[in-house]
């Protein structure tokens, strides 16, 4: 009986550390369309057909170990996956760090969305879609980049983040400095209120006049609707400068009973070239939710954009979609 109790006492002393270690999280979302996809370019027709398509589905694994002292480390790695590239070819890399989380926030390493991009909040009712914001125009800050160092905190009704992203280039075309590209946000959430400032800036070395970037997003909740409006200037990029755009936008959101809702967007660019290009991205759509995990929708979206005052580009898409998380 005695050596059954050390026994038991043996692997009860090996067993408490393994607690610690939280066993990780797999986790994925499956997002597919079939419907009418219409695109002109030019004045000519480049796509009029019916097609199958994967928007953004993915694959990840995330989870955390306690350190002791209230300290955590975490980690994210998650993949987009595409159907129809095979498996080499179909994997892309999302969001994929390390780091450690506490009272004082987050800091994270690796590669990340810029919290510009993540200030954006829930304005974007039709993300991963034709219709998502980034569709828009050229500049449109929806950013997940490399060699992030990025810090997350939070207090009271205020979140704030800031991510320094150095180049990693030779000082003349790209950046050398610790900090080449600095993003930063604040956000404000106070029940059904939530408004949002962010900012990106960009170390100026091939000599641009303008390197930044700056978003403004404002959503709220009115018993179960939700408008959004967003402000955006400026550009993405440090290469890109003379490329200024302007953007404005509205979402709305309502319920359409228990499990129905109806949604519309709309966004306008405009940017000051000196052959000016105007765009305007508008969508609407009915979703219907089956339960947490599953969501299907009908969808129309038109993309226009003119220059110097003649249509451009034309792009159109009419179906449906399903959207199974796991």
């Amino acid at each position: 009986m005695k050596k059954k109790l050390i026994a038991l006492a043996i692997a009860g002393s090996l067993a408490t550390p393994m607690l610690a270690h939280a066993a990780p999280t797999v986790y994925g979302k499956l997002h597919l369309s079939y419907g009418s996809v219409e695109e002109e370019s030019g004045g000519v027709t480049t796509t009029d057909n019916w097609q199958l398509r994967s928007h953004a589905s993915r694959v990840g694994v995330k989870g955390d170990h306690d350190m002791g002292n209230d300290l955590q480390a975490i980690y994210k790695f998650e993949w987009q996956v595409d159907y129809e590239q095979g498996v080499d070819a179909g994997l892309d890399r999302r969001n994929m760090y390390a780091g450690l989380k506490g009272d004082w926030g987050e800091v994270r390493f690796g590669r990340h969305d810029t919290p510009l991009k993540m200030a954006q909040g829930k304005f974007d009712l039709f993300g991963d879609t034709d219709a998502d914001l980034k569709n828009a125009g050229d500049q449109d800050g929806e950013n997940r980049l490399d060699n992030v160092l990025a810090y997350l905190g939070k207090s009271g009704n205020i979140q704030y983040a800031i991510a320094l992203i150095p180049g990693e280039g030779d000082g003349s075309t790209t950046g050398d400095g610790p900090a080449d590209t600095i993003s930063a946000s604040i956000a404000y959430e106070d029940g059904p209120l939530y408004v949002a400032l962010a900012q990106d800036s960009h170390d100026d070395t091939a000599g641009q006049s303008e390197n930044s970037m700056t978003r403004l997003i404002g959503t709220y909740k009115m018993g179960g609707s939700q408008l959004g409006l967003m402000y955006q200037t400026g550009v993405e990029g440090a290469t890109t400068a003379g490329q200024e755009e302007d953007w404005l936008g509205v979402s709305f959101k309502t319920r359409m009973g228990a499990r129905n809702s109806f949604k519309a967007q709309y966004i306008m660019v405009e940017d000051n070239e000196t052959s000016q290009r105007e765009g305007t991205l508008m969508a609407v759509g009915v979703d219907h939710k089956f339960n947490k995990q599953a969501t299907g929708y009908l969808m129309y979206s038109s993309l226009e954009e003119e220059l110097a005052g003649a249509t451009d580009v034309e792009n159109n898409f009419l179906g449906a979609g399903l959207v199974l998380k796991f």
